[in-house]
């Protein structure tokens, strides 16, 4: 009997082992993209992981920024989204909790991470804040991805504290803490190659992306008509880009964001040259 329970003990052990990583080495590009999984239920909330997947095995995706994730919420049936999606697709990945490590961001890559860490952010409601992980898909080269969700904005006039504008400030204050914490201030050849990503719930004229892209960050998809590069899209309400790739001293050569009903945001991705 005692043989039987270790050897049951030993095969469940093995069953949930983490997948091994091969890793992708000695590439000239990536496909980095950016996916807000709305806790894995469509804008109906109708629920499926597998769905999830499927969205990010679409794209092609070598590395995915993941906002509103879940790991062990009574909502999500106790899931670790981010460990079960990673296990179904393959890849290395981090997870960083922001709302007591039940809720938060991850970090999925085909590329074995060297280095993460985060910080949470100033928030007024739901508790945010910025991941950082680092690979290394190429011998001397480093890539840097930061990963955020910024406050969103709900028209609560008259609401005391949860103003229109005051939310607005909410945005700017986490921004200006990214910065401060890890950009000092702008994109320049010091911070080597990276990229910032995630929900930051706003739209391309407003002042917190406007100060992206006079900090010197690149915006892939600028220009595009909002029929193509819509990320955000419920029925009844009009189409919206609210999530972002920003790049610093990475070229691109591509971009594309893929229709899906997993969730109600889309896969935004962009193809990241690596090459001197």
């Amino acid at each position: 009997m005692i043989l039987v329970v270790a050897g049951a003990i030993g095969a469940s052990v093995i069953a949930v082992r983490p997948p091994v990583i091969s890793g992708v080495r000695d590439v000239e590009s990536l496909r980095v993209a950016t996916y807000n999984i709305h806790g894995g239920y469509d804008e109906y909330y109708r629920g499926s992981l597998e769905a999830v997947a499927l969205a990010i095995q679409t794209s092609g995706a070598d590395v995915v920024l993941l906002q509103e994730v879940e790991a062990g919420r009574l909502a999500s049936f106790g899931v670790d989204q981010s460990l079960w999606l990673a296990r179904r697709l393959g890849m290395d990945r981090r997870f960083l909790g922001t709302n007591e490590d039940l809720q938060g961001l991850a970090v999925l890559s085909r590329v074995a991470i060297a280095f993460d860490d985060g910080a949470l952010l100033s928030s007024l409601s739901s508790q945010t804040g910025v991941q950082r992980v680092q690979i290394v898909p190429a011998t001397d080269v480093v890539l840097t991805l930061y990963n955020t969700w910024l406050s969103p904005l709900f028209d609560l006039s008259g609401a005391g504290d949860d103003t229109l504008a005051n939310q607005e400030q909410d945005q700017q204050r986490q921004l200006n803490e990214i910065f401060v914490r890890y950009l000092g201030g702008a994109c320049g050849l010091e911070l080597g190659r990276t990229i910032i990503g995630g929900t930051m719930h706003n739209v391309p004229d407003s002042p917190i992306i406007t100060q992206m892209r006079g900090a010197g960050f690149s915006d892939p998809f600028a220009g595009q008509a909002i029929e193509i590069s819509a990320t955000f899209e419920r029925q009844g309400q009009p189409r919206a880009r609210f999530d972002y790739l920003w790049l610093c001293n990475l070229p691109s050569a591509g971009v594309g964001v893929l229709p899906n009903s997993a969730s109600d945001h889309r896969i935004a991705y962009s193809e990241v040259e690596l090459t001197p």
